[in-house]
C-alpha cells in the first residue's frame, strides 16, 4: 500500500482537461465532412474559371522567368528582390512540359533585366499562355492550402463552427481569389504566415518533435516567401512571452517511447530555458532552409559556368551593393537597423548573397514610391491608404461578420474554449502588420496586406459563438448569402473588386489604381474586342509588362508604362486607355496639376506648331521648328490622355481598360490648350 502511494506521488501532475467549447456546436459534425471539401472545390472552380480569361499581369513574367532560371541555370541574378520559394513553386511544373530555354545572349539575361528576359522567354521563344496557365493552376493549390489552414486555425481558436464560418469567408473572398491564382509572391507569404502562427501556437501548447518539425518547416518556408517575413514573428514572440509569464507549466513530450507522458516544466527559469532552446533550434532550421534553397552557394551566379556574362554581372552586383548599403544614411528607424544587419551578415557571409542583396534592396526601396489615392499622388506614403483599401475592397458581408467575431472574442476570451495563446498571436501579428502597412511609404497595392486576411478570417470565425441565438444564425446566413452573391457578380474580375460602399468596381478608379484594379489583366478581352470590331483602328495606352502583339492585338501605341509597337498618329479611331495610364500614376505629364502649371507654355507651343510655317525659313529656323514639333508631338499625346480623364468612356473592357471612340473633331478639341 505504501509502495503504491510512493509510485503515485512520483508520477507527474495530471494535465488539465481538454477545454470545453465556447458554445456547443450548432452544426452537426457530419456537415463538416461534406462542407469542407465542397467549399474547397468551389474555390478551385472559381479560381481556375477566372484565371483563364486574364492576360499576363504585370509581375507574372518576371516571377515565372526568374523561377525557371533558378531551376534551369542555378543562377539567382534575376529579381533577387523577392525570395525564390514562390517562384520555384510556380516554375516547377513547367519542367515537365516542352519549352525552349533561351541562350546567354537573350535580351535581359546579361543585364539581369528580369522583365525583359521573362517576356522574351515566355512569349517570344514559347507559346506563353499555356505555360502561364500551368503555373497559375499550381498556384491555386496554395490558395486551397490557405483556406484549409484558415479552417484549422479557426477550429483550434473557437471550435468547429468557427472553423466552418472562417472557411466560407476565405473560400469566397474576392481578395484571396484575385491573388491566389496569379504567379506572384503574395499568396505564398499569406499561407506561410498563417502556418507559422498556427504551428507556433501548437508547439507552445505542447513541445513534441512532430510539432517542432512542423513549426520549423513553416518558418523556413516563410523566410523564403517574402522579405517582410520578420513582421510575422511578432505573433510567435508574443505567444512565447505569454508562455513565460503565465502560471501553467510548459509541456514537453520529446520521448514518446517512455509511455507518452508529457513532462511539465515548472518555474519561469525552466520555461525560459526551454524557449531559448526552441528559438535557437528554429533559427538554425531557418538558416539551413535559406542556404538549402540557394544550393549552399554564397555568390549570386555560379562559380563555374560557360556564361561569359556571369563574371561581369558579379562585378555589377558588387557595385550595386554600395548603392544599397549607402541608403543606410537616409533610411529611418527599422530600415536603418535592417540595412546595418545586412551589412554585417554580408561581411560575415552568414547567408547567400542573393538573399542578403534582395533583403537590402527591399529595405532601400521602402523609402519612397509613387502612388495614387483619391486624386492625390503621395510619394512617401499616406496613412489613409491601406485602411481605405481594406474598407472598400473587402465585401461588406465579411466586414459585418468580422465585427461580430471581434465582439464575440471580446466577450468570451476568458472562457476555456478559446485558445488564448493562438488568439494573442493572431492579434499581435494583425496589429503590428497593420500598423506597419499604415505607416509604410509604399502604397502601390491592397495586395500588400494580403497576409492579414487569413488571420482576420480566423478571428471572424468566432462569430459562430452567437449561433445559440437564432436571430444571429439568420443574420450570419444573410451575410454569407450576400458574400456569395457578390462573388458571383464580380466573377471573373476579382482583381478589380470594390464593394458597395463606393458603388462597386465601376467607381474603383476614383479611389485607387495600379494592382488594385489595373494590373494588365485585360489584354485577352481587348483582343476579343478587336476581333469583333476589325474595322476600328485601336490606339492603346497600356499599363503592363506584356506586349499587346503577343495576344494578336493590332494597335498603335499611346504613352504607356513601357513602349511597344508603332506610335499612334492621333487619327480618328478607338482609343483604349488603362486606368493607371489615364490617371497619370507613373506619368506626371498626364495629371491636371501638370497642365495647370504649364498652360501658358503649351498654348504658345500649340500656336507655334499648328500654324503653317513661313515660306522663307532659314535652315536654323527649320531645325528649331522641327525640335518644337517633336516636343509638341509628345505633349499633345499626354494632353489627349489628360482630356480623356474628364470624358465619360463609351465602353469598358473588363474594369481596367476605358474605350473612347474619337473623331477628328474630338481629338482636336482634346489637345487644345
Amino acid at each position: 500500500m505504501a509502495r503504491s502511494r510512493r509510485v503515485r506521488q512520483s508520477q507527474p501532475p495530471p494535465l488539465p482537461r481538454p477545454a470545453t467549447p465556447v458554445a456547443e456546436p450548432v452544426l452537426p459534425r457530419r456537415l463538416h465532412w461534406a462542407a469542407v471539401p465542397l467549399l474547397l472545390a468551389v474555390t478551385g472552380a472559381l479560381a481556375i474559371s477566372s484565371l483563364v480569361g486574364d492576360s499576363s499581369t504585370f509581375d507574372e513574367s518576371s516571377h515565372l522567368g526568374s523561377g525557371m532560371s533558378y531551376l534551369k541555370q542555378h543562377d539567382f541574378r534575376l529579381a533577387p528582390d523577392h525570395p525564390p520559394l514562390g517562384k520555384l513553386w510556380a516554375a516547377a511544373p513547367l519542367l515537365l512540359v516542352g519549352q525552349e530555354w533561351p541562350g546567354p545572349d537573350t535580351p535581359g539575361w546579361r543585364r539581369a533585366s528580369h522583365y525583359e528576359f521573362g517576356q522574351a522567354w515566355l512569349f517570344e521563344l514559347n507559346a506563353g499562355r499555356p505555360l502561364l496557365l500551368s503555373a497559375r493552376i499550381i498556384m491555386v493549390l496554395l490558395l486551397l492550402g490557405t483556406c484549409l489552414v484558415v479552417y484549422a486555425a479557426a477550429r483550434a481558436l473557437a471550435g468547429p463552427d468557427a472553423g466552418l464560418l472562417a472557411l466560407v469567408l476565405a473560400a469566397l473572398s474576392p481578395t484571396l481569389l484575385a491573388h491566389g491564382r496569379l504567379v506572384t509572391t503574395d499568396m505564398p507569404v499569406a499561407l506561410c504566415a498563417m502556418l507559422v502562427l498556427l504551428t507556433g501556437a501548437r508547439l507552445l501548447e505542447r513541445v513534441t518533435w512532430l510539432r517542432f518539425l512542423a513549426a520549423g518547416a513553416a518558418l523556413g518556408a516563410l523566410s523564403l516567401a517574402k522579405f517582410s517575413w520578420p513582421l510575422v514573428l511578432t505573433g510567435p514572440l508574443a505567444m512565447m512571452l505569454a508562455v513565460l509569464v503565465r502560471g501553467r507549466p510548459l509541456e514537453l513530450q520529446l520521448a514518446p517511447w517512455r509511455g507518452g507522458v508529457p513532462l511539465g516544466v515548472q518555474g519561469r527559469a525552466g520555461r525560459a530555458a526551454v524557449l531559448v532552446v526552441l528559438v535557437g533550434a528554429l533559427g538554425l532550421t531557418t538558416w539551413a532552409a535559406i542556404w538549402s534553397c540557394y544550393g549552399w552557394r554564397y555568390t549570386i551566379t555560379p562559380a563555374t559556368t560557360n556564361d561569359p556574362s556571369a563574371a561581369e554581372l558579379q562585378r555589377q552586383y558588387d557595385a550595386s551593393w554600395r548603392q544599397v548599403l549607402a541608403a543606410n544614411e537616409n533610411a529611418g528607424g527599422l530600415a536603418r537597423v535592417g540595412l546595418s544587419l545586412t551589412r554585417v551578415a554580408r561581411d560575415a557571409r552568414l547567408l547567400p548573397e542573393a538573399y542578403l542583396y534582395g533583403f537590402g534592396w527591399t529595405l532601400r526601396t521602402t523609402q519612397a514610391r509613387q502612388a495614387y489615392l483619391m486624386g492625390e499622388y503621395p510619394r512617401t506614403g499616406d496613412p489613409r491608404y491601406f485602411p481605405l483599401a481594406f474598407a472598400i475592397k473587402t465585401p461588406v458581408g465579411t466586414l459585418l461578420v468580422l465585427l461580430a467575431g471581434l465582439v464575440a472574442l471580446a466577450r468570451c476570451w476568458r472562457r476555456p474554449g478559446i485558445n488564448r495563446l493562438l488568439l494573442l498571436g493572431l492579434l499581435m501579428f494583425g496589429v503590428v502588420y497593420g500598423l506597419t502597412a499604415v505607416f509604410s511609404r509604399i502604397n502601390i497595392g491592397h495586395r500588400h496586406i494580403l497576409p492579414l486576411y487569413p488571420a482576420l478570417f480566423v478571428l471572424a470565425g468566432a462569430a459562430a459563438a452567437w449561433w445559440t441565438w437564432r436571430p444571429a444564425r439568420w443574420l450570419t446566413g444573410a451575410a454569407l448569402v450576400w458574400l456569395a452573391a457578390v462573388n458571383l457578380w464580380i466573377h471573373p474580375h476579382y482583381l478589380a473588386y470594390f464593394n458597395e460602399l463606393i458603388g462597386g468596381p465601376a467607381n474603383g478608379h476614383k479611389y485607387l489604381a495600379d494592382s488594385n484594379i489595373d494590373w494588365g489583366q485585360d489584354l485577352l478581352r481587348l483582343a476579343e474586342y478587336g476581333r469583333k470590331h476589325p474595322d476600328e483602328p485601336i490606339h492603346l495606352a497600356y499599363f503592363g509588362s506584356a506586349n499587346p502583339a503577343y495576344y494578336g492585338i493590332r494597335c498603335t501605341a499611346l504613352p504607356s508604362y513601357w513602349p511597344f509597337g508603332p506610335r499612334s498618329d492621333l487619327s480618328p479611331g478607338t482609343y483604349v486607355v488603362s486606368v493607371t495610364q489615364l490617371l497619370g500614376v507613373y506619368d506626371p505629364a498626364v495629371r491636371d496639376e501638370y497642365w495647370r502649371e504649364r498652360a501658358r507654355g503649351y498654348a504658345w507651343l500649340y500656336e507655334r506648331c499648328t500654324q503653317p510655317p513661313p515660306a522663307d525659313q532659314t535652315a536654323d529656323e527649320q531645325r528649331q521648328l522641327a525640335e518644337l514639333q517633336r516636343e509638341f508631338d509628345e505633349a499633345r499625346r499626354r494632353r489627349l490622355l489628360n482630356g480623356l480623364q474628364h470624358r465619360r468612356p463609351d465602353e469598358r473592357i473588363g474594369y481596367s481598360l476605358f474605350v473612347y471612340r474619337l473623331t477628328a473633331e474630338d481629338i482636336a478639341e482634346l489637345i487644345k490648350p
